[in-house]
């Protein structure tokens, strides 16, 4: 199913949520991460799950 697709780099800002997202993918059967982080993209455009970050606080300023 992967190689059907566009591909893209990703910066991982996190290492121990990369590797979280990782193994949960592979825990809950996805082929992929991409597959798993894609999910969860599509749940929170469908349900608006994660709320605006606010830069303003998020850098401490």
């Amino acid at each position: 199913m992967i190689h059907r697709h566009k591909r893209t780099n990703i910066f991982i800002i996190d290492e121990e949520l990369w590797a979280w997202a990782q193994y949960r993918a592979k825990t809950l059967g996805y082929e992929s991460s991409s597959d798993y982080l894609f999910d969860l993209i599509k749940l929170d455009k469908e349900k608006n799950v994660v709320n605006r970050k606010d830069k303003k606080t998020s850098e401490g300023k």
